[in-house]
């Protein structure tokens, strides 16, 4: 039986010896490069199934380099491993170079072994499923059946994918967000405001999950902020304001591809629209605001208001409360505020 073959590429020898470690006796056939045009000959000469590769690269980037091979060899599974925590670079692997997965270093070597076997069974089953195809367009059409089987599993495993790359997100969004004591734990409380309004408001489980899902990635376009523009301790500029302002339509860019969730987009898009139409990025007005962003504005306002920015003091329950009610019927929906401000509703510890 033909082994399937695994190309590792990092410049640094001491990670190619031990990615060489992790994997050997695994039933894989390696190949080691120490740069990307050395991966790139390999890949012209050697069937190769898989590649695991570093980003930060001299000569040619990751990014760059599996830009490359997926010309020369479009079928072959790409992963890609790097040192620092950078959105952009995951969404500009997975568009120019279509990345199975995207993992950061120090890697978990349970995590990356999972990550291997999962890409080289996706290999095993498009390939099979391409080779069935041509079996069916050449002579037996009995085989569909057996197509359709694998077409279910490529679903299966192109689904699963998803999960995992949204899954990686939510991690990465989190991890972001404790760096900042100002902001850690953020997500984390504006879904349990928005938990408890979607109760109040006896909104179906599902749409309740989804607004949670909503909840944990609505600010996941802050990455693309400028950290000097969001920690700045002061009033911003209307450039900065304007900058700050992107981060809905770059969460929308983030997510887009890989989540497949109306509601949980619209979240993001939205969250910054108000009542009276001021808000941004389509100035929406009343119930033009989808009822999702409504109740993640409220959530996401009181959360603001009862913690510490670099820029001003943390309020009380109390004064909090009132701001929302001030602003109700011009920033927020005023059903929203009444059901989280009614009973006394305190903050989460």
């Amino acid at each position: 039986m033909k082994l399937n073959t695994i190309l590792i590429v990092d410049d640094e020898e001491n990670i190619l010896n031990a990615l060489e470690r992790v994997l050997e006796d695994k039933g894989y056939k390696l190949f080691l490069a120490d740069s990307g045009h050395k991966g790139l000959e390999i890949v012209r000469h050697e069937d190769i199934h898989l590649i695991v590769s570093d980003h930060r690269m001299p000569g040619m980037d990751g990014v760059k380099f599996l830009s490359e091979v997926k010309k020369i060899s479009p079928d072959t599974i790409r992963i890609m491993l790097t040192g620092y925590a950078d959105v952009d670079i995951a969404i500009k692997a997975i568009n120019e170079g279509e990345v199975y997965r995207f993992i950061t270093k120090p890697w978990n070597n349970i995590e990356l072994l999972n990550a291997i076997k999962q890409g080289i069974e996706h290999y095993n089953l498009q390939k099979e499923l391409d080779r069935l195809n041509k079996l069916i367009q050449a002579q037996n059409t009995e085989l569909k059946e057996w197509n359709f089987k694998l077409e279910q599993k490529v679903a299966e495993q192109t689904k699963h994918i998803r999960n995992l790359f949204l899954d990686a997100i939510k991690s990465l969004a989190f991890a972001l967000e404790a760096k900042d004591k100002y902001t850690e734990g953020h997500s984390r409380r504006v879904t349990e405001y928005a938990t408890y309004i979607c109760k109040k408001m006896s909104l179906q489980k599902e749409y309740t999950e989804n607004i949670i899902l909503g909840c944990m990635l609505h600010d996941i376009g802050k990455i693309g902020i400028k950290e000097n523009i969001l920690d700045k301790n002061g009033k911003l500029t209307k450039t900065e304001y304007e900058h700050i302002q992107t981060h809905v339509l770059i969460g929308e860019r983030i997510l887009t591809p890989i989540i497949k969730n109306e509601t949980v987009i619209r979240i993001v898009r939205h969250h910054h629209e108000r009542i009276d139409g001021s808000g941004y990025p389509d100035g929406l007005k009343g119930t033009a605001i989808p009822l999702e962003a409504r109740i993640v504005a409220v959530a996401d306002a009181y959360d603001a208001l009862l913690s510490e920015r670099p820029y001003r003091k943390a309020t009380g329950n109390v004064n909090a409360i009132k701001e929302l009610r001030k602003f109700s019927g011009t920033q927020f929906d005023p059903e929203i505020v009444e059901m989280l401000t009614t009973n006394g509703y305190s903050r989460v510890k």
